[in-house]
């Protein structure tokens, strides 16, 4: 108890809510004009990150550097398109929808293959063939999970059987046209080397036409796609890393990765809305003084395990940041034990925190312990319908077999009172609650020791969805 009244002391004189404020009313100022990925002010976040890092006495990550660059190229859908099925012309836009690829002009035969699942590509031949699988899973009826994570892994199984190209049809109900219309109409970004890039992957309308039902009855038809390109060029962006080195001769071996993005949405311009600045005080300048915080509290407190601290680029675009990490680490990840990643839409409640999710990994009691210290009770996933564990940076340590877990200021529901802020121009620092904030900052530093220092290495809870991934990682 002595020994935790000391750590907490220490915690206390590092974390202030005079600093914190401080840190967050640059990161999310007018004048970085809401960090977008790509923009000269996000590269200003990048170099403060940096330069904090520095006065913490953190080592650079990358040699003398602290960054990384990542390699994006900025895609924008087709600006007209069509699908021919049987005697059936589907429009872009009216009909469906450009998910990933570029420009196309494909006459092939399509196939059918129901959800797509692993055993219906190991059942139908598709090379050089357009696959029409249904969105989402037969054993779920979730259409954020059938669009943000099961349409990817179709997507790479689409390509490693050799096909030409993937159409999904949403015939998930809860998800309107025009809604999709929007989030898929938007710029988007992808990892300059990544396999497939140019894959033609597209999201048809739960149309009943003549050719789509003769096609889902027949498994096979005639048919085409013509896409015309949209513009396309690099990006460029960096994930900022530093590394402290543990004190421990046997726990220095193992490596905690501390991580949370620092990019947000940049500048739009709404109706009936004067401001068109999404300053991301919340979500995630939030996360990145989380990081900041550590690296000072670190610098002068080494830990027995070995830290990186990871400023992530590109969340918002994709988890693009966090992709690029997985496949290019600076240490590897066998010697990576857990991911300890901050990321959130905001708070509506000031008595809590939350993780995304409870019971996935070994590591929940000394988030209990860390929250409790602060008056701060940890509660688990507000919304799991909403599949938050996947859409964040720890999802791709999670799918290489990391432990990783995702904490963020306290959400008790998706309710407007976190709509009001989360991708709003409202989301600024004078919104947010001060006292609060320190609470769970210092929280969050607290949580970052005790797991940096605790003999137990962390793992996955038998039966997750990730624990043959961490099988396969940690046996090499």
């Amino acid at each position: 108890m002595l020994a935790q009244k000391k750590i907490n002391s220490k915690i206390n004189q590092t974390v202030t809510s005079a600093e914190v404020e401080a840190h967050l009313s640059f990161l999310a100022s007018d004048e970085m004009r809401g960090r977008n990925t790509g923009s000269p002010e996000i590269d200003i976040a990048a170099h403060y990150i940096a330069t904090q890092f520095k006065l913490a006495g953190v080592k650079p990550g990358l040699g003398t550097s602290y960054y990384q660059d990542v390699q994006l190229e900025r895609i924008n859908p087709p600006r007209s398109g069509a699908i021919t099925i049987g005697q059936d012309v589907l429009k872009l836009k009216d009909d469906f929808l450009f998910v990933s690829g570029g420009g196309a002009t494909l006459e092939k035969e399509i196939v059918f293959i129901g959800y797509g699942t692993v055993e219906d590509f190991q059942k139908v031949d598709v090379k050089d063939k357009i696959v029409v699988v249904y969105a989402g899973l037969p054993t779920s009826n979730n259409p954020v999970q059938a669009i943000l994570t099961d349409g990817p892994q179709k997507n790479k199984l689409a390509i490693s059987h050799g096909a030409s190209a993937l159409i999904e049809i949403m015939a998930l109900p809860g998800v309107p046209w025009p809604g999709l219309t929007k989030f898929l109409s938007a710029e988007r970004m992808i990892t300059r080397n990544e396999k497939g890039a140019g894959f033609p992957h597209l999201l048809l309308r739960n149309v009943d036409s003549p050719g789509v039902q003769t096609l889902k009855e027949s498994k096979s038809s005639k048919g085409s796609i013509v896409l015309d390109p949209g513009q396309s060029g690099p990006v460029l962006a960096k994930n900022v890393l530093g590394i402290i080195e543990g004190s421990d001769p046997s726990l220095k071996q193992e490596w905690i990765a501390i991580s949370a993005h620092y990019d947000h949405v940049g500048v739009t311009k709404l109706p009936n809305n004067p401001d068109s600045i999404f300053n991301g005080a919340r979500d995630n300048a939030v996360g990145t003084v989380a990081l900041i915080e550590a690296a000072k509290f670190f610098g002068q407190n080494r830990p027995k395990r070995s830290i990186l601290l990871l400023a992530l680029t590109a969340e918002e675009k994709g988890l693009r940041g966090s992709e690029w990490y997985a496949e290019h680490p600076v240490i590897p990840l066998d010697k990576t034990v857990l991911n300890f990643n901050c990321d959130g839409a905001g708070y509506n409640d000031t008595t809590i925190a939350t993780v995304i999710d409870f019971k996935r990994t070994t590591v929940d009691a000394l988030l209990v312990k860390a929250c409790q210290a602060y008056g701060l009770t940890l509660k688990g996933d507000p919304a799991p319908e909403q599949n938050l564990y996947e859409r964040s940076d720890n999802v791709n340590f999670a799918s290489k077999g990391v432990p990783a877990v995702n904490i963020s200021p306290g959400i008790k529901a998706f309710d407007p009172e976190l709509f009001k802020y989360y991708h709003q121009p409202a989301d600024e620092v004078g919104s947010l609650n001060m006292h609060y904030m320190e609470k769970f900052f210092r929280a969050y530093v607290y949580a970052s020791y005790l797991l940096a220092n605790d003999p137990q290495r962390p793992a996955w809870v038998k039966g997750d969805k990730f624990e043959e991934a961490g099988k396969k990682l940690y046996s090499k």
